[in-house]
Formats: structure tokens, C-alpha cells, sequence
């Protein structure tokens, strides 16, 4: 059985320009991913957005990376507008530990 891996799409890579120079496209259990490292043991990824279509649905995962384990996961954002807003927000709370 062949897996077939996603390249990212137009929808994801405007997004993550939209986002600014710190995130990034990355391959994460075979989805694209935006993704930004916060140089201190977290990283996050936002996942649900490698697709063209108009709907918007994102989920936001906060990862301790020496522990490889989700501390934070926030769900069913619906814009671009939200999506930035939650971000900024958990670069507040995480890049500074």
C-alpha cells in the first residue's frame, strides 16, 4: 500500500505568508502543516488548512518538544483573523519560558 503525501497547496502556502516570516510549511504525520519553533523546548503547528477550498478550519497544537507531548490544543478556528489572533496569543504564553 502506497501512501500518497500532499504537497502544499496555493490555500496553505498564502496563509503562512499572511502569518509572516516566522512560521513555515513543514510534513508532519504525512499532513502539511504551518509550524513555527519558539527556540526554547515548545513549537507550534497549526493543522486542517492544506487544502484550496473556501471553508476555513484549523486546529492549533502546542507541543513540548523535549517531551514530545501536546500542552495545548485549540480547535475549531474559522478565519484567518481568529487564526492569528490565537496565535499571537500563544506566543505570548510560550515563546518567553
Amino acid at each position: 500500500m502506497e501512501i500518497e503525501i500532499k504537497e502544499p497547496t496555493k490555500g496553505i502556502k498564502n496563509i503562512c505568508k499572511q502569518l509572516g516570516n516566522e512560521y513555515c510549511i513543514r510534513l508532519f504525520d504525512l499532513e502539511q502543516v504551518i509550524y513555527r519553533d519558539f527556540g526554547n523546548g515548545y513549537d507550534v503547528e497549526v493543522s486542517g488548512l492544506n487544502h484550496n477550498r473556501k471553508t476555513f478550519k484549523a486546529t492549533i497544537y502546542v507541543w513540548n518538544a523535549e517531551k514530545n507531548h501536546i500542552v495545548k490544543t485549540i480547535s475549531n478556528i474559522d478565519s484567518i483573523e481568529l487564526l492569528a489572533e490565537k496565535l499571537s496569543e500563544v506566543t505570548a504564553e510560550y515563546s518567553v519560558l
